[in-house]
């Protein structure tokens, strides 16, 4: 055997050993054969690759586990998905979409908030683990919202940009509020540490909106012919950015898609064009956010649902949750004057949890805030919206393609 192949990485497939090549191939056939099948179907590729991940993961057929460095590059999926939504935000539209979206944002914290935190004392939860339900309810998941509508070109309409707007506004204040939670459990009182982390806080998405647009405008201007160094600026600019939140207890995604709005404030209508549709969505889309979704997928175990012990408490938290979301939801859009119909899909696109609630609840596992039991019913919550609900949001915009892609 030759050296170079003696330093080949090696990883575990079905309980063996194998290199990074049949790794790779795996998840390449994996990401480009199941959504093309599935498209027949009119199965939204996000859920094409969750259902693949599922099925060839640990919890399926065991094909692939998810070791360390499936667990990197699903990480840069987030963080290039979270960039790529706030990059590809019309910034002008998000402006004037921006009250709607706030009333949005209002109704899908406050009514599902609320409905959580009563939930959760139902089932006896206590204060904090009351809390941990007001805040999973509440939140959204931009990832599957953005590339849903990415898919079904709905980003650049005036509902796609405004439910755009306040998923990424729910999502960011529901990791605030967790962060919060947490502190909560460890002092059981909100002290001058949560004050000034939400101060930090502040003054750090403030700082980022400030000073990443005129810092690209220059570096921008200054390697007008460089687009190689164009992206390793961008790509060095969100790694800051994430690394500066992380300090101060921030998410990840949050430093990513803030830094995306940052910089398309810098960019022309040509270099949004050249950096985005030519390169940053090419890296994205093409590795590193299918990853992320088949990740997803094999690091979920569906059986939790059919576990018969934990019936009516999932029957509970999914049902309540659902409904909750679609009531704010419904409520909110025809308060804004969208028909029934766009209300509903509106609706439909506050419900799925993914990434925000499974944070929130190994958390909460991980500090004792909620039981196993809990555990296993906000994964069940969290399988079911994020594989149900994009079918159901696919299947009646292309039916009504004119009415959702058309002015609004």
């Amino acid at each position: 055997m030759s050296k170079y192949m003696q330093k080949t990485v090696y990883t575990m497939v079905h309980g063996e050993i194998v290199d990074e090549y049949l790794l790779f191939f795996i998840i390449i056939a994996t990401v480009f054969i199941v959504p093309n099948l599935l498209r027949k179907f009119n199965v939204p590729a996000i859920t094409s690759i969750m259902l693949a991940g599922i099925l060839i993961g640990p919890h399926g057929l065991n094909i692939l586990q998810v070791d360390g460095t499936l667990k990197i590059f699903s990480s840069f999926g987030a963080i290039f998905l979270m960039f790529l939504a706030g990059l590809e935000v019309d910034n002008e539209t998000l402006r004037e979409e921006f009250k709607n979206s706030m009333v949005v944002s209002l109704f899908s914290l406050l009514i599902p908030g609320v409905g959580g935190y009563l939930v959760g004392q139902y089932l006896g939860l206590g204060f904090a683990g009351s809390l941990l339900y007001s805040v999973i309810f509440a939140s959204h998941s931009v990832g599957i919202v953005y590339a849903l509508m990415d898919e079904l070109k709905m980003v650049k309409t005036k509902l796609g940009t405004m439910m755009l707007s306040a998923t990424i506004l729910i999502d960011l204040i529901t990791l605030i509020l967790l962060s919060i939670v947490i502190k909560l459990s460890e002092t059981n009182a909100i002290t001058s540490d949560i004050w000034m982390f939400l101060i930090y806080a502040g003054l750090y998405i403030g700082g980022l909106l400030l000073t990443i647009p005129y810092l690209s405008k220059i570096i921008f201007k200054n390697l007008e012919k460089l687009h190689i160094q164009r992206i390793h600026f961008v790509l060095f600019i969100i790694l800051i950015s994430i690394l500066i939140g992380e300090h101060l207890g921030l998410h990840p995604i949050v430093g990513a898609f803030i830094t995306g709005v940052a910089v398309s404030e810098a960019l022309t209508k040509e270099e949004y064009d050249e950096l985005l549709n030519k390169n940053l969505n090419a890296i994205g889309y093409g590795f590193f956010i299918p990853i992320f979704f088949l990740v997803l997928g094999m690091e979920t175990n569906v059986g939790v649902i059919f576990n018969l012990n934990n019936l009516e408490l999932v029957l509970i938290t999914i049902v309540s949750a659902v409904l909750l979301k679609l009531t704010s939801g419904l409520i909110s859009l025809r308060i804004l004057g969208y028909d029934k119909l766009k209300s509903f899909v509106g609706s439909l696109l506050t419900v799925p949890k993914i990434s925000a609630s499974l944070v929130a609840a190994s958390v909460g596992r991980e500090l004792g805030i909620i039981s196993d039991d809990v555990f296993v019913a906000i994964v069940a919550l969290s399988i079911v919206t994020a594989m149900i609900t994009p079918i159901g949001v696919k299947s009646i915009v292309v039916k009504h393609l004119d009415r959702f892609l058309g002015d609004d």
